[in-house]
């Protein structure tokens, strides 16, 4: 009797555990755990708050070749926003070589006047496969993609790095560009870089005449990289140092001083 009595009791209990289990369950049902959303730094890149924007970096950062999914999905998609393409080309930037198979879904973005300057600086991190499409494009019509494309050659020039016997003849090229502001990237550029010898110098010398006060300025103050090189530079940086533009006729002097021989 004993024994019936505790298996009676027994599954009592078991049957009274179930019905509060059920009734608990009802009460409170178990909340499904939403998977972590990996594409919020799409929405972030461009906070105007810097704090949300340093942290959608880093989230890039972190992820590394992960975010290349949600890179491409944004460019193969015709109804994203600018803002958002532009995310997606910052991205591609912090990601730099490693983001190197959306080069060419980069460079389709240079023609969009809304986000030329951002797909031309994103090339500019991403490696050496990135300065064929920005050569392409100094063949644009369009003077502002001209002008970007080559401010990322000259930046990816030492970013890459790029062998100067590429570089340096597109920019030397480009002084006879006939927007001026491809004229004026050009000859800072080649000062920055300051290679090519007889011939970049000489294209300055014919820059220090371009009619745009920007192009002669820039022209002067990249020659003061030149050292010993751009001596024959001298007589013409003597009559610019007297130019009308008062900014140009203080860069020409500027570096005249800097070409006097050392003593």
């Amino acid at each position: 009797m004993l024994r019936i009595a505790a298996l009676v009791l027994l599954v009592a209990c078991g049957v009274g555990a179930g019905v509060w289990y059920y009734r608990t369950e009802r009460a409170h049902p178990a909340v499904k755990e939403e998977p972590a959303d990996t594409t919020a730094w799409l929405d972030q890149l461009y906070s105007s708050n810097p704090a949300d924007a340093e942290k959608a970096a880093r989230q890039v950062q972190a992820l590394g070749a992960d975010a290349l999914p949600a890179i491409h999905a944004t460019f193969q998609d015709p109804s994203a926003t600018p803002e958002r393409v532009k995310a997606a080309l910052k991205a591609c930037g912090i990601l730099g070589p490693a983001a190197a198979s959306a080069v060419a879904e980069v460079a389709e973005q240079l023609p969009d006047p809304t986000v030329t300057a951002e797909a031309a600086i994103a090339l500019s991190f991403m490696g050496r496969t990135a300065f064929a499409p920005l050569r392409d494009a100094l063949r644009s019509d369009d003077p502002v993609v001209r002008r970007e494309a080559l401010r990322s050659i000259g930046k990816l020039k030492e970013r890459a790095p790029l062998d100067a016997r590429a570089v340096l003849p597109l920019l030397i090229g480009a002084t006879a560009d006939p927007d001026p502001g491809v004229r004026t990237v050009a000859a800072t550029y080649l000062g920055i870089i300051h290679e090519g010898g007889t011939e970049a110098v000489r294209a300055l010398i014919d820059a220090l005449k371009d009619p745009e006060p920007d192009v002669r300025r820039a022209a002067a103050s990249a020659l003061g990289s030149f050292g010993a090189e751009a001596a024959p530079a001298v007589p013409a940086l003597r009559k610019t140092a007297g130019d009308a533009d008062p900014d140009v006729a203080r860069e020409a002097a500027v570096t005249l001083v800097k070409l006097q021989p050392q003593k």
